[in-house]
């Protein structure tokens, strides 16, 4: 590692290779502790500082993290990466795609490792085979990739190139009759999704909102536990506030990039008394969001934080995708390869590990009708175990509120 270049900037990666859950759950304990006296204080400073224009320039923590991915040193390579990052998106999508590729920059950066990433058709099936091949003749040493398509590609391709370790995120290997036998050269990091669809889903009712929507990409794993989780918060919610008038309106696009059916669909929900949608699938939130913007209705987005996209985003139902996958690579290249504990294994991100959320820290909380600390306190519920969320997705959770599956 090039200790000479970290600076900051290096600090910071400390900070997200203690883990996952280390890192957020300091922060939420700081801000959970934080007395209400001290926030307004801050919240009375920054008015301050607005009105009386620039003083003294700070650096945030969101301007460090930016230096972090500056790159003197030429570690970003076009092709022949030590570490390849495979995509069928964009890794500047705002989203899950960004999310992951920030780790692996975070990573590499920070540790003088060479990376590069690829690009697979999403409308061409054969090309996901084809460009771990690639990645694999450009002599690659790990390969991170995500999502179900990709699971069967590394399914297909684990056993044939062993000598290539991969990091599978959100999937494991598999084929057309279902999950393989993970092979010692690949980790797999998986989250419980669910968790972060059940505060959602509750903390919207909570707020007053008794129409809700989910618009699902496809019927994958991943999607389908933050579906069936925010069913789960919804019906919870409801339960705790003995509503019987609560109703889910639930369909799934086909499809995770804006489209025209995506955006129809959503137009006629919030045509008929659809409050808030849960858009929950890359980029078709686009589309959902500009219904939301047409009808004066509200969205939840997904993976990370979606809330500078627009004030129509209430909130979002967050995984910490880049310190997980950052903290996968540490341990990796820490060992010389995935290490008994690892190898041939999967790793499953949650609430325990500070991994499924909504944003409270570095976000504007738009909810008007509950303080953060409710937020808190069902947090914790969950951590303890006092609230638990099925994370089965062999079939919809049973719930008394109305579901419309559609």
């Amino acid at each position: 590692m090039r200790i000479s270049k970290l600076g900051m900037a290096g600090l910071i990666l400390a900070l997200f290779l203690t883990g996952c859950g280390k890192l957020a759950e300091e922060t939420v304990s700081s801000a959970e502790n934080k007395a209400p006296e001290e926030t307004q204080q801050e919240t009375e400073k920054e008015e301050e500082k607005e009105e009386n224009g620039p003083g003294v320039e700070m650096t945030s923590w969101r301007e460090s993290v930016q230096k972090m991915f500056e790159d003197p040193y030429g570690d970003y390579k076009e092709t022949g990466g030590e570490i390849a990052f495979l995509t069928d998106g964009s890794v500047e999508d705002g989203g899950y795609n960004e999310a992951i590729y920030n780790g692996v920059r975070m990573y590499a950066l920070g540790a003088g490792t060479s990376f590069s990433y690829y690009h697979a058709d999403p409308d061409v099936p054969e090309s996901y085979r084809e460009t771990v091949q690639r990645a694999v003749g450009d002599h690659a040493g790990l390969i991170v990739c995500a999502g179900d398509v990709f699971g069967e590609a590394v399914g297909a391709l684990q056993e044939t190139y062993p000598q290539t370790s991969f990091l599978l995120v959100d999937a494991v290997p598999h084929d057309e009759e279902g999950e393989l036998f993970i092979a010692d050269n690949v980790h797999c990091v998986l989250f419980h999704e669910e968790q972060a669809g059940y505060l959602a889903g509750y903390m919207a009712v909570w707020e007053g909102y008794r129409n809700l929507g989910f618009i699902g990409g496809r019927e994958e794993p991943a999607v389908l536990r933050y579906g069936y989780g925010y069913l789960q918060g919804i019906n919870a919610a409801a339960k705790d506030l003995s509503l019987d008038d609560v109703t889910v309106s639930y369909w799934y696009a086909d499809t995770y990039t804006a489209d025209t059916s995506v955006r129809e669909k959503a137009d006629g929900w919030y045509g008929n008394g659809t409050q808030i949608i849960f858009a929950c699938g890359g980029g078709l939130y686009e589309s959902v969001l500009e219904a939301a913007e047409s009808h004066n209705g509200l969205m939840i987005g997904v993976d990370v934080d979606q809330c500078r996209i627009s004030d129509r985003v209430l909130t979002s139902a967050v995984k910490n995708i880049g310190p997980a996958v950052t903290d996968a690579l540490d341990e990796y290249y820490a060992a010389g390869g995935w290490s008994e504990e690892d190898a041939g294994q999967v790793r499953r991100y949650g609430v325990e590990e500070g991994c499924a959320a909504i944003p409270v820290v570095d976000t504007e909380w738009r909810f008007e009708e509950i303080p953060t600390t409710h937020f808190f306190e069902i947090y914790k519920q969950l951590k303890r175990g006092d609230r638990t969320v099925s994370e089965a997705i062999d079939a919809p959770p049973e719930v008394a509120v109305y579901v419309n599956f559609e």
